[in-house]
């Protein structure tokens, strides 16, 4: 029998185990870039096929950014002032019940995972028809009827972090991708930004595909989600919403804060993803 002492190692609970293990796992963020859904106005059928894609896959999400013109606010827009045929069977109210059912479908398809997973809502221009509204020299009417997106779609109890500048604000994934929902609309809207922004970067508003490259930089135009054959879209000339194109992004984030992005192509409402067609 050895007269050797020895050494104390505690024993170690699963749940310490676990924590060892991932705390030594180089850690990888997975994120889902949705732009410009314009809620109620949205692509169904393709929104559907995103919710699915998010119930398989909600265990490696790290998480969603919404980066703007989420909800559409048509019944705010200046194009259809004093027009009630463009404006019938649409009011404010019937906006923010869908665009909530819109964020439950995300929720549902989260399942636990919901409160884990981070969650960024970026204001578009078209949120921002709230503020224009409000800024109006008659805004005392509303009282406190009015809501503002942020309450009306419950965002803070929802777990979403919140950015209302629509032309100022973006969050960061990892060190280097800035998330924005975009200024410029010219023809080559993705060298435009990073020209300006001197960052990499990734927006939706111009309902378009692109992306352009120099260096280590780069600009990613990701598409929109709405219905391009709904009426509401009918202010734009037929040209113009040829040219649009649905798309969303896919992000991977590394343990160096370096960022791998996916443009998800979009064709007949169906996309191909992670090896699987939806």
């Amino acid at each position: 029998m050895s007269n050797k002492k020895q050494e104390y190692r505690p024993r170690l609970n699963k749940f310490e185990n676990e924590l060892i293990i991932n705390h030594r796992k180089p850690k990888m963020q997975k994120w889902l870039v949705l732009p410009d859904i314009h809620a109620p106005f949205h692509n169904k059928i393709l929104f559907s096929k995103i919710v699915k894609y998010i119930r398989e896959n909600k265990q490696n999400i790290y998480g969603i950014c919404l980066s703007g013109d989420f909800l559409d606010l048509f019944t705010l827009g200046s194009y259809n002032e004093n027009s009630l045929k463009n404006l019938t069977g649409i009011t404010l109210e019937s906006e923010y019940a869908i665009g909530n059912e819109v964020l439950d479908d995300i929720d549902n398809a989260l399942g636990k995972y919901k409160l884990s997973c981070k969650k960024y809502f970026l204001y578009g221009n078209h949120e921002d028809r709230y503020f224009r509204e409000i800024a109006k020299g008659d805004k005392a009417k509303y009282g406190n009827a009015l809501m503002s997106p942020t309450d009306a779609l419950k965002l803070h109890n929802r777990g979403y972090e919140v950015k209302e500048n629509w032309k100022d604000d973006y969050f960061t994934l990892g060190e280097h991708l800035d998330i924005i929902h975009g200024v410029y609309c010219n023809i080559h809207t993705a060298k435009k930004h990073l020209d300006v922004t001197g960052r990499s970067i990734m927006f939706g508003h111009t309902h378009r595909v692109q992306s352009f490259r120099q260096g280590k930089r780069a600009s990613y135009n990701i598409g929109w989600l709405g219905n391009v054959n709904h009426k509401v879209f009918n202010y734009m000339p037929r040209f113009q919403k040829d040219i649009w194109a649905n798309g969303f992004a896919e992000v991977y984030i590394d343990n160096k804060g370096l960022y791998y992005v996916n443009q998800i192509s979009v064709y007949n409402d169906s996309f191909f993803i992670n090896g699987k067609m939806y």
